[in-house]
């Protein structure tokens, strides 16, 4: 049911991107898109949320792209990419284990693609502050308030990268997410996707420094049903595979840190609309 139901995904910037021509259907008519993570240090995910990025930019006309990260950090950044003026590594020195080479050839195609299209650019925005790290669940609120802020204002539509928990739009845990809040607004027009994975390398931060750890999905989880399927790398819409659909599932989670990692319980069509499932990951290396 599953090979039935995906579709196959290329692993790699040069490749074509005709295996993302279903997104074009999957998100006609959609305003806003939110891409999770599993962690925020896995490389293929940000390979592969690169793509779609720059898929959605230039075949969809998306032009405001969101990151999870503190607003002032972003705003330097996003000048960069208006003007082309300062140093875009260091720059990024700040965004923690989203300061890679691969987050670095994302802004850089973005920062390209406004040069071409000098009168309809790309703008980054960070959702983030620091002043709502101390409450986790208030938190979300102040991150869903300033997308629909910025949404508002620019009325462009809209990319977010976060990680799944923020992004997932019926949270299961006692306290709403960021997509909880934007599903409330946006409602039809918000469609988000998940990612999951099975086994490999995790970067997580340890004094600033980035730390590797193994990982391999636990039993009876979402991740080991879809391992079953043949291909690598896939993108599962769960309108399609009413098995899946609804029903409660555990996928693969990390943290900024390391700790014993936990499942995350999500509902598949009701938290994402589709799952993208990388077999094999491995873990990011800090921006040189």
């Amino acid at each position: 049911m599953i090979n039935k139901d995906a579709y196959a995904l290329n692993s790699d910037l040069s490749s074509s991107d005709t295996d993302l021509a279903f997104l074009k259907s999957e998100v006609e008519g959609k305003k806003v898109i939110g891409l999770g993570e599993f962690s925020h240090g896995t490389r293929e995910l940000f390979i592969q949320k690169t793509r779609i990025i720059k898929y959605l930019i230039e075949k969809c006309d998306f032009r405001l792209l969101s990151f999870e990260t503190q607003e002032p950090i972003m705003a330097a950044i996003n000048a960069f990419l208006q003007t082309g003026e300062g140093n875009l590594k260091s720059l990024m020195a700040p965004m923690g284990l989203y300061n890679t080479e691969d987050i670095y050839n994302l802004f850089q195609l973005i920062r390209q693609f406004n040069i071409t299209n000098s009168k309809d650019k790309v703008i980054l925005l960070g959702l983030d502050d620091q002043n709502y790290w101390s409450n986790p669940i208030t938190r979300d609120k102040f991150m869903a308030q300033n997308l629909i802020k910025s949404y508002e204002l620019k009325k462009a539509k809209t990319i977010i990268w976060t990680h799944n928990v923020h992004i997932m739009k019926d949270t299961t845990s006692n306290s709403m997410s960021m997509g909880s809040f934007l599903n409330q607004h946006f409602r039809n027009d918000f469609y988000t996707i998940g990612f999951d994975g099975f086994k490999g390398t995790v970067s997580v931060l340890n004094d600033d420094k980035f730390e590797p750890h193994p990982f391999q999905a636990k039993e009876h989880t979402l991740s080991t049903i879809l391992d079953q399927a043949r291909y690598p790398s896939f993108y599962l819409p769960f309108h399609k595979n009413s098995m899946i659909n609804g029903s409660s599932q555990l996928i693969i989670n990390f943290y900024s840190d390391w700790r014993e990692p936990k499942p995350l319980k999500v509902k598949p069509g009701l938290d994402f609309d589709g799952i993208i499932f990388i077999r094999n990951t491995s873990a990011t290396t800090k921006l040189e």
